[in-house]
């Protein structure tokens, strides 16, 4: 079956690269609302999770892709140095590890520490396609047919929801990274590599696993006040960042 299957596969996708066009069959989604965990009550939709699903071909053909672009990414030394999701070698594990590490070794120095732990509202939901577009050429070198087909990748998607034996109307997609896609991840750690920029202009770290970010800054015990001042002034560049971005900051949940 593999030996039949194979080379129209092949030739689909090696059309789809050539030609900068993602097959549009590729785009609808289903989107089927899952229990968060058992117990809940079923009355509220609060309490599901829509889980987005894309077909088989897509996600081969995205794998592909993913594949070639990493190994891009990683040759080049383009991906984000703190950034820890949806890579070879590193996890949530390396990232904790690391935060932790630094904060020893500046104990150690005789230093305080001060941690935020930031949190994005529906970051994967908001991502601007043009502005990811923008910046996968002028920050990551891609152009012409590439570019090409990331934007018609992007383009043109749309979902329907299915419960039980109800299905909604179709609904078009006009941003976000694709929910359920093997390209997704990677795209959203793109969107924001930028972000690196903006905390270190203000003397702080910034460690990552997707959208999950912590910002870190280490000061003299005579130095709390203009710490704590340049900490604030640095989340509120964050927060400014986010909003060009079409991001949201969650004030709430932010520590």
């Amino acid at each position: 079956m593999r030996t039949l299957l194979s080379p129209p596969i092949a030739a689909l996708f090696n059309l789809s690269l050539a030609t900068g066009c993602f097959p549009t069959e590729f785009k609808k989604a289903v989107v089927r609302p899952r229990l968060k965990k058992t117990g809940l009550d079923t009355s509220e939709w609060k309490n599901y999770r829509p889980v987005s699903n894309l077909s088989f071909f897509s996600k081969l053909l995205e794998r592909v892709v993913q594949t070639r672009l990493q190994a891009f990414l990683d040759t080049n030394g383009l991906m984000p140095e703190m950034q820890s999701a949806y890579r070879r070698h590193h996890s949530t594990e390396t990232a904790i590890m690391k935060v932790y590490n630094d904060l020893l070794s500046a104990a150690d120095n005789g230093q305080l520490s001060a941690l935020c732990l930031l949190d994005l509202t529906a970051a994967f939901d908001t991502v601007d396609h043009e502005l990811l577009l923008s910046g996968l050429e002028r920050q990551f070198g891609l152009r012409d047919s590439i570019l090409q087909w990331f934007r018609s990748y992007l383009g043109n998607r749309s979902f329907r929801v299915v419960h039980g034996a109800g299905t909604s109307a179709v609904v078009f997609i006009v941003c976000s990274v694709p929910q359920g896609s093997v390209l997704g991840p990677l795209l959203f750690v793109l969107y924001v590599a930028d972000l690196v920029n903006v905390v270190e202009k203000h003397g702080l770290r910034l460690y990552a696993y997707a959208e999950d970010l912590q910002l870190t800054l280490h000061f003299r015990r005579d130095e709390v006040a203009a710490s704590i001042e340049r900490l604030e002034r640095c989340i509120e560049d964050v927060d400014q960042w986010m909003s060009a971005n079409r991001l949201m900051l969650n004030v709430d949940k932010t520590e």
